[in-house]
């Protein structure tokens, strides 16, 4: 283990218990009138003699111990960090771990000890978030997360963590999910790093708009950005779309979850949207199977879970799945999350081909499913469900549904693009 480590125990234990503890827990530990230099390293088992003995002395299980440890001795590793270029001024806590494997990590390795080294990998989800997986024998998770929460004093940002896979619990290795507890936080976008990287690497932006319940995607390229506006270039269509949506959502290849921004500008004839005011999405963003679409007049639905019947209306659908608006006064529990459902109801197509086979519509459907959630809206339920696969009759009712939607909507885009 790296002398650093030691050396900072010693400053750890000597601030809380005066300048004799170091003397008294190194003889406890067995290590009586040892000394550790800062550019040395060290056998793991004189590092794990004297944890356990410092926790011993202050009277603290030892991972609690471990947590403290790793508290106390943030400050000096940024010090000492940026006094060596590795830590850049104006990074901060996510800033810190997005670089730990590229240039902070890589600054201690020496590869003449034969010690095996903890492997930390770590993956920024979004500006408020980093995806850590921490794997070593050593299992000093509580050290790692006590100098994450130390960052997060430094810089006066509140760190959390989720931990759903933990070493400590039998698990293969540490997964941590650490996030600034901001809501602010948690949607910032910063423009510019974001788009930077997407330009640096010449790649596109996916865009999805709406109009009149038809959805738009194209792909976009950037043409410039600043600290608050991205310039995007893509399709007439979109652009028509995204300007009567007012607004649009977009899929980038680096981030695990969607943006969304406001539209400040359409220019038809250059091609261009002028967006501001980005957000995060909850989500992913592009990741359907199948298109929604919701429908322009009502179309009533039924409901039938087990013994009950409920009635409402399509919200949207797709080939997927259905989201019903259930009519006032009628409330589906949380409990039935996950129950088989049927769903009936007429798609107001004027025909549907199968093959050689014409049909006129409307076509009424009786469809299998689960309930995926339930959701308030409005004064009411937003009922939404999962289809179990749909048979190839049903499914091209769907599909046909959607293409006459479509052709509708693109056409009066297309007018107002051409008056």
């Amino acid at each position: 283990m790296h002398g650093i480590i030691f050396l900072a125990f010693e400053d750890f234990l000597t601030s809380r218990l005066g300048d004799d503890a170091w003397s008294q827990v190194l003889e406890k530990a067995g290590l009586a009138n040892s000394e550790y230099a800062p550019d040395q390293f060290y056998l793991d088992q004189d590092a794990f003699s004297l944890f356990a003995a410092g926790a011993e002395r202050l009277g603290l299980p030892k991972n609690d111990m471990l947590h403290q440890f790793g508290h106390h001795v943030a400050p000096g590793l940024v010090e000492m960090g940026r006094s060596t270029g590795v830590i850049r001024d104006h990074w901060k806590t996510m800033d810190i771990l997005e670089h730990l494997n590229s240039d902070i990590l890589v600054s201690f390795t020496n590869s003449q000890i034969a010690t095996q080294p903890a492997m930390i990998r770590t993956y920024r989800l979004k500006y408020g978030e980093v995806a850590v997986a921490y794997v070593s024998k050593r299992k000093l998770c509580p050290l790692l997360k006590g100098i994450l929460q130390g960052l997060g004093e430094i810089f006066q940002e509140p760190v959390a963590f989720r931990e759903p896979v933990c070493m400590l619990n039998h698990g293969p290795l540490c997964r941590l999910s650490v996030y600034l507890d901001d809501p602010l936080m948690q949607r910032y976008v910063n423009i510019r790093r974001e788009f930077e990287i997407i330009h640096s690497r010449i790649e596109e932006i996916k865009l999805f708009a709406q109009h009149k319940g038809i959805p738009f995607s194209d792909r976009g390229l950037v043409l410039r950005y600043d600290n608050d506006e991205v310039l995007i270039q893509t399709e007439p269509l979109q652009l028509l779309a995204m300007r009567e949506q007012g607004g649009v959502f977009m899929s980038v290849p680096h981030l695990p979850v969607g943006l969304k921004a406001s539209v400040k500008k359409i220019d038809l004839q250059q091609g261009s949207a002028l967006l501001t005011s980005f957000s995060l999405t909850d989500g992913a963003v592009g990741q359907r199977h199948f298109e929604r679409v919701a429908p322009d007049a009502i179309i009533p639905a039924s409901l039938f879970i087990e013994d009950a019947k409920h009635a409402g209306s399509i919200h949207n659908l797709s080939g997927g799945g259905v989201a019903v608006q259930l009519k006032p006064g009628q409330t589906i529990s949380a409990l039935m999350l996950f129950v088989p459902i049927r769903v009936v109801f007429r798609v107001p197509i004027k025909w549907v081909k199968i093959g050689e086979t014409l049909e006129l519509g409307p076509i009424d459907v009786s469809l299998e499913g689960n309930i995926l959630d339930v959701l308030s809206h409005g004064k009411g339920q937003l009922v939404r469900i999962v289809f179990s696969p749909l048979s190839r009759y049903d499914l091209r009712v769907m599909e046909q549904y959607f293409q006459s939607r479509q052709e509708v909507v693109h056409a009066e885009l297309n007018a107002l693009m051409n008056p």
